[in-house]
């Protein structure tokens, strides 16, 4: 019996799986990708490539993404991060976050 995914981590990103509200908003994307996290310095933003089989939702500033078929998320400089294969499904697509301790703090992970 194959194991079913229920997150995937990809530098900063978090994908997980998810039910995306009845009300959410279907994006309108003319790319063949959608950037899911931009790169704070390098330009080596975090994306999803996008056929037709992939369709992104917004609701109270929360994106998710149904996909018929696989597609995958990868950077767009290759070597920084290995692609990764996002099985169909309902997603959610967040940021890691991080805890300082020495500052108290909890924030977003930047890759």
């Amino acid at each position: 019996m194959k194991a079913k995914t229920k997150a995937i981590l990809h530098g900063e990103c978090i994908i997980f799986e998810s039910k995306i509200p009845e009300d959410a908003v279907l994006e309108k994307q003319d790319k063949s990708f959608v950037i899911i996290a931009n790169s704070e310095v390098t330009g080596n933003h975090h994306v999803i490539d996008r056929p037709p089989t992939v369709q992104f939702f917004t609701k109270d500033q929360k994106r998710y993404m149904r996909n018929s078929k696989p597609t995958t998320v990868r950077c767009v400089i290759a070597e920084r991060h290995t692609a990764i294969p996002i099985p169909a499904g309902d997603w959610e697509i967040g940021i890691q976050q991080e805890f300082d301790y020495i500052a108290q703090v909890k924030r977003n992970v930047q890759d």
